[in-house]
């Protein structure tokens, strides 16, 4: 098992690595402080501020220089969702495994933290873990307020941690495909499926009954496109006949 509170310290001292460094203090003044922008009460990321609270998450660096700097990434990435295991009662639903990968140049280690985190999410999901990217500059807006931008980083990062029950937000995001989003919120049901917390049992529900229906209207335009297909094959054959 590792170490968690003593490895948030220990690793960013003895890399002697100021992008480890600065991404630790950065976790410690950004996401786990409230920001003016961030639409809401609260830290920019209260998971993040329980994990460090309870000395639950783990900071290392990842030299993903060379031709097998990717795999490298990758390999730590799965090894921290296995180490994470699958008990996840009491202060154990707060280890996290911070993952700074260190070695080219600023826009190959962002592409890198892209790349692995596309390979591992749906995965991660699946066992109820969530997989995460953060660099310089990252798009996505906040849920709260859409000029608000919480994933940016001072560098490249991938981080991993098992699944609360706010994450529901970020499962159901109208960009996944809706057979994508019916696979989160099964996962995601049935770990929280029991809470008595309405907000999250209706925002399951309204988010389910949208995915099917989207679901359902691919499925009647592919069947559509197939049976117009089909019947061009038949006038197709049709003209070669009477020639």
């Amino acid at each position: 098992m590792p170490v968690w509170g003593a490895a948030l310290v220990m690793n960013a001292m003895e890399s002697q690595s100021d992008i480890v460094g600065e991404t630790s203090a950065w976790l410690r003044s950004f996401l786990t402080r409230p920001h003016a922008d961030l639409g809401r009460k609260g830290a920019v990321c209260p998971f993040m501020e329980q994990s460090l609270k309870l000395g639950r998450a783990a900071l290392s660096s990842v030299d993903v220089s060379g031709p097998r700097g990717r795999r490298r990434l990758e390999t730590t990435a799965r090894s921290a969702l296995a180490r994470l295991g699958e008990d996840s009662g009491g202060d154990n639903v707060y280890n996290s495994f911070v993952m700074v990968p260190v070695g080219p140049d600023e826009a190959t280690r962002a592409a890198l933290v892209v790349d692995v985190q596309q390979t591992l999410k749906a995965e991660a999901v699946a066992a109820g873990k969530m997989v995460g990217e953060f660099f310089p500059g990252h798009p996505m807006p906040g849920i709260h307020n859409a000029s608000f931008r919480p994933l940016a980083s001072p560098h490249p990062l991938l981080a991993v941690r098992a699944m609360v029950i706010t994450d529901i937000l970020f499962l159901v995001f109208p960009s996944i495909p809706p057979a994508d989003r019916l696979a989160n919120l099964e996962v995601w049901h049935g770990r929280f499926g029991d809470s008595p917390i309405a907000p999250w049992a209706q925002l399951y529900e309204t988010s389910r009954a949208e995915a099917e229906r989207e679901l359902r209207a691919q499925q009647e335009q592919g069947s559509g496109a197939t049976a117009a297909e089909g019947n061009r094959s038949q006038a197709g054959e049709d003209v070669r006949a009477r020639v």
